[in-house]
């Protein structure tokens, strides 16, 4: 069902905004706009069935820094290839987008939340293993990270809107980053109400 609203809405997209309302030209996973609507039908269908669902979002560590060191097209490749790397791995009933310019959002249909955070970590240890930067003036290489939160979605009711699961999601990665960056951290939302951590963080380093 979230795949024939979402294909009705890349039809609509299509036709009112072009290619570039539902395709991310650099990383070519879906935007923003197609994400949100896969999101919203996603809450319609948990709150109706009771089945959970999982929200990711991992963003890149010092994009801003690494740009100003390397020039923006060292960022533009680290967002390319983080594309490449969540877009491969996830399963083809997930939906997987470009959120921001250095967020990637994942919706996990009908997972449970442990699930949801290995995945995350898991994802998160990838990229600070294979992803580096090379500075060939120095010829040193610069491990890239990313910081993760996992909104996980047990229980959802009508109130529920995907902006709002976005933000709350969000703020659990500014929390891991807060508590110093590349690792994951876990929120679960209730009846349409965020609530507390249920634990402090989770990181495998």
């Amino acid at each position: 069902a979230s795949f024939d609203a979402c294909a009705a809405f890349s039809e609509y997209a299509t036709h009112h905004m072009g290619h570039a309302g539902i395709i991310d030209s650099l990383t070519t996973l879906h935007t923003r706009a197609v994400f949100l609507a896969a999101l919203e039908r996603e809450i319609k269908r948990a709150e109706r069935f009771g089945r959970p669902f999982a929200l990711i979002l991992l963003d890149v560590d010092h994009l801003a820094e690494i740009n100003a060191k390397h020039g923006f097209g060292a960022g533009d490749r680290i967002i390319e290839r983080i594309g490449i790397v969540v877009r491969n791995y996830f399963r083809e009933t997930d939906w997987v987008a470009r959120s921001s310019g250095d967020t990637f959002a994942v919706l996990l249909p009908e997972i449970q939340g442990v699930d949801a955070e290995r995945l995350a970590d898991r994802r998160r240890i990838m990229v600070h293993e294979r992803l580096q930067i090379h500075d060939y003036k120095s010829e040193q290489h610069f491990p890239v990270t990313v910081t993760g939160g996992v909104l996980i979605a047990e229980t959802v009711d009508r109130s529920v809107r995907a902006e709002q699961l976005l933000t709350d999601a969000k703020e659990a990665v500014n929390r891991a980053k807060k508590a110093g960056r590349n690792r994951v951290e876990r929120i679960d939302a209730v009846l349409g109400r965020a609530v507390a951590p249920t634990r402090e963080g989770m990181s495998m380093d």
